[in-house]
């Protein structure tokens, strides 16, 4: 019973090594296509605001992102040929191992049969059984016959076996050789892309640097557009906060609401189908001004033109506000937590509604003097800012 159970621990251990290397396809896969998404988001972005001939700030936001995203692709695809490599050791070594076995039994299939003719020539399995001394004799003979028959047909279907099997794993190391070549040859591509992107990158910056002055006019609008938004979003959870005793006296319906809330970290759905983060949470680095530090209390999404907005978790519509230079933010509370929203346009939800997850609350502003069209997301926890990039799925 020990010997067993070692056996198929063993076993298991050999299998170990090709199972995480299938997840670790997969997930190389996985990322790549999300990164080849998200670079296609971008350029459908920039294509929409190339037409205006407009140098603006978004649209330097949206080329990082994308240099950003391509520097990811690019290492994502070193990766899976690192990936695909060690497949292809591994398939060598298995595709050399097959011959050798295969060999060994052709020769020992050989050897057989050149002892059955060496031995058996002008044998007559007729005679060999009658000519036995008694029955018993004669049934041992007869189970001699049979199993000599059925070792030559095993070891034939082995070698069979052992062809196809050979046959498979040719084909399968000529496929990754293949892919790997298919895989070179995009990441060639890619970083001839890299090459192009971030020099028009710093043609840009330079170009922005002219602009400086406005630039610094920009930078002081939208600090006190964040400080009307913070000012109104502590109102709220002050009130809450207040009706709560401290958030300790939530309804039943609304702990279920937060503890559902919390349990879907990392998989709460994008507010919006086609948008990519270019503006961080937390403390970044102003992309034209050196020296300039901007805090974020959320994400900026850049999406496409017309892009409608979702709420990303079931709640109740705490209050729609309008910000002058934020346009409208909807506040959705989901137990003691909060979403924002804001820089919306055609609001149809109202203070007081119930609102499911996925459904439509507004549209983001395209901004068309500057090149813009950016959801401001922001998540807390009672007072506690959240990065809602790692909430959202």
């Amino acid at each position: 019973m020990r010997s067993l159970v070692s056996f198929i621990l063993l076993a298991c251990l050999i299998q170990l090594p090709f199972f995480a290397q299938g997840q670790s396809r997969e997930k190389l896969r996985h990322r790549i296509k999300s990164n080849e998404k998200e670079i296609q988001v971008a350029n459908e972005i920039l294509d929409e605001t190339r037409a205006s001939k407009k140098n603006t700030i978004n649209d330097l936001y949206v080329l990082q992102k994308r240099i950003e995203l391509r520097n990811d692709l690019i290492q994502n695809l070193n990766d899976q040929i690192d990936n695909v490599d060690s497949q292809i050791e591994v398939n060598r070594e298995a595709v050399r191992k097959l011959q050798s076995d295969l060999e060994q039994l052709r020769q020992q299939y050989a050897r057989i049969i050149y002892s059955a003719y060496k031995h058996h020539k002008g044998f007559s399995k007729l005679m060999f059984l009658l000519s036995s001394e008694s029955f018993h004799q004669a049934y041992k003979r007869y189970k001699y016959l049979n199993q000599f028959a059925k070792y030559r047909r095993n070891q034939a279907e082995k070698i069979q076996a052992k062809t196809e099997k050979l046959k498979y794993k040719i084909k399968e190391y000529e496929n990754l050789k293949e892919n790997k070549e298919e895989v070179l040859a995009q990441k060639t591509s890619e970083k001839y892309k890299l090459k192009y992107e971030t020099r028009n990158m710093r043609d840009k910056i330079q170009s922005l640097k002219t602009k400086e002055e406005q630039i610094r006019q920009d930078i002081a609008r939208k600090k006190k557009i964040i400080a009307q938004l913070e000012n109104e979003i502590q109102k709220i959870i002050e009130e809450e906060r207040r009706k709560t005793k401290a958030w300790k006296n939530l309804s039943a319906e609304h702990r279920e609401l937060s503890a559902t809330f919390e349990k879907n970290k990392g998989t709460l759905p994008w507010p919006i189908s086609n948008g990519i983060i270019t503006r961080e949470f937390g403390e970044n680095n102003h992309p034209v001004l050196k020296g300039i530090k901007l805090n974020n209390n959320g994400v900026d999404i850049s999406a496409t033109q017309n892009s409608r907005v979702r709420c990303i978790f079931n709640g109740v519509a705490r209050k729609v506000v309008s910000i002058p230079g934020a346009n409208l933010t909807v506040i959705v509370r989901h137990g003691n937590y909060l979403t924002v929203y804001s820089n919306l346009v055609d609001v149809n939800v109202e203070p007081g509604q119930r609102i499911a997850t996925g459904e439509i609350i507004g549209q983001v502003y395209n901004d068309q003097s500057r090149n813009e069209n950016v959801l401001h997301l922001e998540i807390y926890h009672e007072n506690q800012k959240l990065n809602p990039e790692e909430w959202l799925k």
